[in-house]
């Protein structure tokens, strides 16, 4: 026998009204009520009508709001390919996306993109931008509303999104030490370049290079960390700075960045054959480099799934009701070298 929401309703004293917010991911219910009725719902077995939610919704779908960084950062791109590859297939149960772009080093606009996608009544929130208490607040806070946040490409930690999809970052940035290790002599000197560390995916990849090199033994030692804010100007000035403070640097590490700067400096100081370069991703510079014998590695993290997942598990969570089975869902990690091109 189907269970009808007028039963969760009777046995969670509430009204229809409250259960039919709940269970269609809508906010204006208490923490405390919304987790009653949830449980209730399990445990009766209560099973959605998604034909009939998708039929109700034809007209006017529900909004899932997506905070990341600008349109200018050319990784993205294979992130959002796969973001509208999963709205076009929800299209048609319900669901439409709409993207807000912020600046990587500003949290005021990503806590300002959150806040407009709650007062436009989104049923949930995509998230991957910098992470600070003031975000982990705004997280906490929509979630306690009934709106399921997802982080993907860089996590937020210790907030309450019901979870992640990227790269594991950490081994991520082991992986990099390990092969620096293989390519470099002993105690040779690298400098490190990311966008940011106020994201937690570069903290993370930075982490478990520092660690990796520990481990491994040969005294490489990291001179330079260099925040580049994937832009060309920052990384190119502050990499030269390095090569002049350091000029024995022998291996670059970009966690991420501008790749066209870091070779555009490696040439003019005619260190073409005396710099080993692992980075990660596959964009075009970093084939074309690969190509031309500049950089030795890049570490690949499948950005396409990295959209595409997050959008299907809020899909199952608002219209089926279904929790993430795992809390962290990691896409494949490869190494990519010339000959694999």
């Amino acid at each position: 026998m189907n269970i009808t929401i007028r039963q969760i309703a009777d046995k969670a004293g509430v009204s229809r009204g409250t259960v039919d917010r709940v269970l269609n991911g809508r906010p204006g219910v208490k923490p405390a009520i919304r987790e009653r009725i949830l449980l209730i719902a399990n445990e009766l077995n209560y099973v959605p009508n998604v034909a009939a939610k998708a039929l109700a919704h034809s007209k006017k779908p529900v909004l899932i709001g997506i905070v990341m960084p600008p349109k200018e950062i050319g990784f993205f791109d294979d992130v959002r390919l796969g973001i509208n590859d999963a709205a076009a297939e929800l299209k048609g149960f319900g669901i439409r996306v709409e993207y807000r772009y912020v600046d990587i080093n500003r949290s005021e606009e990503s806590v300002e993109a959150i806040r407009m996608f709650i007062e436009e009544k989104a049923s949930g929130i995509m998230y991957c931008a910098m992470d600070d208490e003031e975000i982990r607040e705004s997280i906490d806070y929509v979630v306690e509303q009934g709106v399921p946040v997802i982080t993907f490409n860089s996590d937020v930690e210790n907030c309450k999104r019901i979870c992640f999809v990227g790269q594991d970052l950490y081994k991520s940035g082991r992986i990099a030490a390990g092969l620096m290790n293989l390519i470099l002599p002993m105690n040779a000197k690298v400098a490190v370049i990311t966008s940011t560390l106020k994201f937690h995916a570069q903290r993370s990849r930075l982490k478990g290079f520092k660690d990796g090199l520990e481990k491994l033994g040969k005294q490489i030692e990291i001179v330079e960390v260099i925040e580049g804010y994937e832009r060309f100007e920052d990384t190119q000035v502050k990499l030269q700075a390095a090569f002049a403070n350091h000029p024995d640097i022998q291996g670059i590490y970009m966690a991420t960045g501008s790749i066209e700067a870091c070779i555009d400096i490696i040439k003019k100081n005619s260190r073409e054959e005396r710099i080993r370069i692992v980075c990660n991703d596959l964009q075009p510079e970093v084939e074309e480099g690969i190509r031309q014998g500049l950089i030795d590695f890049t570490i690949m993290q499948n950005p396409y799934q990295q959209g595409y997942r997050p959008l299907r598990l809020l899909y199952d969570f608002i219209f089926m009701h279904k929790q993430p089975e795992q809390e962290y869902y990691f896409t494949e990690t490869q190494i990519s070298i010339s000959e694999s091109l």
